[in-house]
């Protein structure tokens, strides 16, 4: 099965005005596959698999962080 992979993008703001700041963005990416077939070679979830794996990561981190939870 493949693993969930980050993404990490580091974003400048400077307006020029008093607003200099770095947005860190990071994503991760829970990869999934619909069809039987080809999930049997690529070992990657179903996509009811990967929204579980999604959703413990996402825990995970709000946990971590103190993010407050989504409805």
């Amino acid at each position: 099965m493949s693993e969930p992979y980050t993404h990490v993008r580091l974003i400048c703001s400077d307006d020029g005005g008093l607003n200099h700041r770095y947005e860190i963005r990071v994503s991760t990416f829970v990869a999934f596959d619909v069809d039987p077939g080809r999930r049997a070679v690529t070992r990657n979830p179903t996509k009811d698999q990967a929204e579980e794996i999604a959703k413990k990561i996402a825990k995970s981190e709000r946990d971590r962080t103190g993010a407050p939870v989504w409805k």
